[in-house]
């Protein structure tokens, strides 16, 4: 991701005062990774239904969830590799954060777990740092069009404030929307 960056800077494509990161699920990790451990070259992030503490949104999963964890860690739980883990959970790195996070998550999420996420909010909130969170009241995703509309309504304000040249909607606070601004 950082090589694509410097090379998408390097040939004017992007701008790296202007540069966003964001990604959903485990693209929700990798954002809160990247904030953490890469803080330098980030305008804001955007993690939708991230895991921001691997560990302990272990606990919260499914046995099938749970087993697929496993797997990718050489067939051991997060606990029984902590050195792997203090370099890959991102609320390792909540404290190195600098760019303005905003934070959509599902209430009901069983893949990514609210109470795992909400820890990460929690440690930034101690902190005084800006972010926003979004609760909508689903799980991983939602199907409903007027609630994937109050999504994108929410994402389009917030690159608004926090990015240079970016308009997004004249709404304050999209209708429906369970929110806090930090």
């Amino acid at each position: 991701m950082n090589a694509g960056l410097a090379d998408l800077v390097e040939r004017g494509i992007a701008d790296p005062e202007r540069a966003v990161v964001a990604g959903w699920s485990w693209g929700g990790y990798v954002t809160l990774l990247e904030l953490g451990k890469h803080p330098e070259l980030w305008r804001c992030g955007i993690a939708g239904v991230p895991i921001g503490d691997y560990e302990d949104g272990y606990e919260d999963l499914s046995p099938l969830l749970k087993a697929y964890d496993r797997s990718l860690l050489g067939g051991a739980e997060p606990r029984d590799v902590p050195e792997l883990m203090r370099d890959r959970n991102p609320i390792n790195f909540v404290d190195n954060v600098r760019a303005p996070v905003l934070f959509v998550i599902g209430r009901n999420d069983s893949r990514c777990p609210y109470r795992q996420a909400m820890r990460y909010v929690e440690r930034l909130e101690r902190r005084g740092h800006p972010h926003e969170v979004y609760v909508f009241e689903t799980g991983h995703g939602s199907f409903d069009v007027d609630e994937r509309v109050r999504q994108v309504s929410t994402i389009l304000r917030f690159l608004a404030q926090h990015v240079p040249g970016v308009s997004g909607s004249s709404e304050t606070e999209p209708a429906g929307a369970s929110s806090t601004v930090s």
